[in-house]
């Protein structure tokens, strides 16, 4: 049995321009960090072997904050990091909904009608990203229970949709994803993913 919790990065000055991020980056806000700093000590009677996180700064920031001075190794995951959107990154959300409403409406509401711009991700390959995160961490030797890591909410949406064995339509509508909050999954003995605790 592999226990494994996952949260969102800490909320960024992105988040409270509402603009859509991706791959781009913004810092953390004061916010942000006072509500990691309050992760962490919620999980610090965890004795985490490990804590995997998104290479973008904003998971990196949090997830350093949450491991603080204990001596928790730290594995850079591309798989995590967050979907890539392209000409959206850095744009207003209403600025995308207004200059194209049906990409924008798929994207939020139909995610498997959603095709995305060029050099963009379809949340198809998002999903195939999270599954090959948790196929890395079936093949964990048992005794690395439990995991902490560090992702995005599209991503942490596709690990709880995969978990949850729910069709790619409900990616979006399925799971809300607040930041800094826990979600608790576990590998059976069975190699079967379950979701025990959400935004918790």
């Amino acid at each position: 049995m592999l226990d494994v919790y996952l949260t969102r990065h800490g909320k960024t000055i992105w988040n409270t321009q509402e603009r859509m991020q991706g791959r781009d980056n913004s810092p953390l806000t004061q916010e942000g960090i006072q509500d990691a700093h309050k992760l962490k000590t919620r999980l610090l009677p965890f004795d985490f072997t490990g804590c995997f996180t998104s290479p973008m700064p904003r998971a990196v920031h949090t997830s350093l904050i949450l491991i603080g001075d204990r001596s928790v190794p730290l594995f850079f995951e591309d798989t995590l990091s967050e979907m890539a959107l392209s000409d959206w990154e850095g744009v207003r959300v209403e600025d995308a909904k207004r200059s194209d409403p049906e990409r924008f409406y798929n994207f939020r509401n139909r995610p498997e009608l959603y095709v995305p711009s060029a050099n963009g991700e379809d949340f198809r390959q998002v999903v195939c990203r999270a599954q090959a995160f948790l196929d890395k961490l079936a093949l964990l030797p048992p005794d690395m229970t439990p995991i902490l890591g560090v992702t995005h909410c599209i991503l942490l949406q596709a690990i709880v949709m995969l978990c949850d064995n729910r069709p790619l339509s409900t990616l979006r509508s399925g799971q809300e994803v607040r930041q800094t909050t826990l979600f608790h999954i576990r590998l059976s003995d069975e190699g079967i993913w379950s979701v025990i605790e959400r935004n918790s």
